[in-house]
């Protein structure tokens, strides 16, 4: 017949046919060997227990293959299983990062501001990061500046909890008897942010203090509560709505935010953004401006916010005179 036949017995099989014939071998033998020795019969009982023993050795395995080709039968493998190691959580923040941004708008129907700001962050451990603002402008005229820093834990699937604290300047205007009057306001606040697949939620709480300089004593300002709370939702992975409720200057705002982004490569996202606030007192106000973020990797809008640069939360105060009063004004930044 053309081509390798192969053939499967068992092992016990075998075992069998060549036991039956060791014993025919071995009775020949005591036959041949019978006259020279004194007819003595043999250990029939030495000889089963030897076939015995012998079968119970070869059926260790029940099976062996037997092929005209000569394939052999793999072996098992000894290498120990590698355990399961679980991914690695993600750090708080993805790299050194960063976003610059202009913008410009009015507030009371009739100042005008505009200005350029920016963030840095950066990676203090796994799940620790440390992000710091500026902004440079003028309102009115009236040139200010500030500036914060936030120190964090964030974990980008589930949350981000940290310190919050700022510094702002209002370079004020002149008056004919108080002199120059400025301000300066200082911020400590706790921060957080929580999220849920296209839904996060932030907030911002503490205390804020403001100083009015001028060249006569003025009642001191007392310290006050502040807030910073909203709600956003992702449309897109790159497109943002928020709404959300500010209590700064002892006036409660109702603040509205858009965010869209565009995607240039290198690790680099473009945004226009957008925001509305209306206040008691008719604090009304909006601005509009371009964004450029700088990261490590390319990814969404929403992405960033969670893994790069925390959004940043601005409460600019502006000292306004009215008659021989002195009155704080505000507008707010959520960006």
């Amino acid at each position: 017949m053309a081509g390798g036949v192969t053939l499967r017995v068992s092992r016990q099989s075998i075992a069998s046919v060549g036991t039956a014939v060791a014993v025919a071998l071995l009775s020949l033998t005591v036959a041949n060997a019978g006259s020279a020795s004194d007819n003595t019969a043999p250990n029939w009982d030495q000889v089963f227990a030897q076939v015995v023993g012998d079968q119970t050795a070869l059926k260790q395995n029940d099976w062996l293959d037997f092929s005209a080709l000569g394939y052999a039968k793999p072996r098992r493998s000894d290498a120990a299983a590698v355990p399961w190691v679980p991914p690695q959580q993600m750090p708080a923040v993805d790299g050194i990062n960063g976003k610059i941004a202009g913008y410009g708008g009015g507030e009371n129907g009739s100042n005008g501001f505009y200005g350029t700001m920016g963030s840095l962050s950066v990676p203090l451990a796994q799940q620790w990061g440390l992000q710091l603002d500026g902004d440079l402008g003028s309102n009115s005229g009236i040139g200010f500046h500030s500036g914060a820093a936030h120190l964090f834990w964030r974990d980008p699937s589930i949350a981000l909890f940290g310190a919050y604290v700022s510094y702002s300047h209002d370079n004020g205007f002149n008056d004919a008897v108080l002199g120059h009057i400025s301000e300066n306001t200082v911020r400590f606040a706790a921060e957080g942010e929580y999220y849920l697949n296209r839904w996060t939620v932030r907030g911002l709480a503490g205390v804020e203090t403001v100083r009015i300089n001028s060249g006569v004593p003025l009642p001191s300002v007392p310290n006050r509560f502040f807030d910073d709370v909203s709600v956003a939702y992702y449309v897109t992975d790159n497109f943002e709505l928020s709404a959300g409720h500010m209590y700064t200057f002892d006036t409660h705002f109702l603040t509205l935010r858009a965010e869209h982004g565009f995607a240039l490569g290198g690790g680099r996202m473009a945004s226009l953004f957008a925001q509305g606030w209306v206040g008691e007192g008719g604090n009304n106000g909006a601005l509009a401006g371009l964004r450029i973020y700088f990261g490590q990797h390319d990814k969404s809008l929403m992405d960033r916010h969670r893994q790069d640069d925390p959004i940043s939360s601005w409460c600019h105060g502006s000292v306004s005179r009215k008659g021989s009063t002195m009155a704080s004004g505000t507008g707010s930044r959520r960006c």
